[in-house]
């Protein structure tokens, strides 16, 4: 038995990845996993508390939705902090790290309509890209992402989705993953580009009730358009509470023959 197994029996009335999180916390707080530092794979985790990967990638998630920890795929789990943070924070410089934010967290599905788009949506919706017109028929998929099953709402979301593809709609609500990647598998159109707005807007008082919030609370409105040569594939309005929400971009200067 591991050391981590028996530092897990001072803990029993808590459930298997509740007390893997306590004790990695408590490692994180003193100092044995510095904030920069890397911290062991889920593997050598598992090893260590001999347990599951399930397990333990469940202890590492309440980590990264306390702000103890920040996960990346390919890249590991990083310390970025020895304390809890407040809100839900989200980092990523690619479009398959989005992949991660939506495994970590746990998205309900409200409901699914068709809509025919006046001028505003089209706007919103189109974008830049263009080619999307008042009277064209879309779906539209409204649900609240959460911490993880039982947590705790971090944002309502309203997706918009071509009629053309109406028939993998009902595949949305057992995606463990983002819509688009989805979207993109089964139409075969390949995403060329991703675009992202943000703005502070008044949450509608509909979403604000859904996600525990007073009426007139503000919002930061996250607008994502994904882009194949036919149009748009989907967009989304995602609406975070505004004290709750960090958005972070990291942009790196790439080397050239001068540097």
């Amino acid at each position: 038995m591991g050391k981590g197994s028996k530092a897990l029996r001072r803990k029993s009335d808590l459930p298997r990845y509740a007390r893997i999180q306590s004790e990695l916390q408590s490692r994180i707080s003193g100092g044995t996993y510095p904030v920069g530092a890397l911290m062991p794979t889920e593997l050598e985790l598992a090893e260590e508390f001999d347990t599951s990967r399930f397990t333990v990638r469940a202890a590492l998630q309440n980590l990264t939705q306390e702000g103890f920890v920040e996960r990346r795929q390919g890249m590991g789990t990083r310390v970025v902090s020895a304390n809890p943070q407040v809100g839900y924070s989200q980092s990523f410089d690619s479009l398959q790290a989005l992949f991660q934010i939506a495994i970590d967290t746990y998205m309900v599905i409200l409901a699914d309509a068709p809509v025919v788009l006046d001028e505003s949506l089209a706007r919103v919706i189109g974008g830049d890209a263009g080619k999307v017109e008042a009277g064209e028929r879309w779906i539209r998929v409204d649900g609240v992402r959460w911490t993880a099953p039982g947590g705790r709402p971090l944002c309502y979301i309203q997706c918009y989705v071509p009629e053309r593809f109406a028939e993998l709609v009902p595949e949305f609500a057992e995606q463990n993953g983002p819509f688009f990647d989805l979207l993109e598998r089964k139409s075969g159109e390949t995403i060329m580009e991703a675009q992202q707005e943000i703005r502070a807007v008044p949450m509608p008082a509909e979403m604000a009730r859904a996600i525990g919030l007073k009426p007139g609370a503000q919002a930061l409105q996250l607008s994502r358009r994904y882009i194949t040569a036919r149009g748009i594939l989907i967009a989304s309005l995602n609406w975070h509470p505004a004290e709750q929400m960090v958005y972070r971009t990291r942009v790196r200067r790439r080397a050239t023959k001068d540097d």
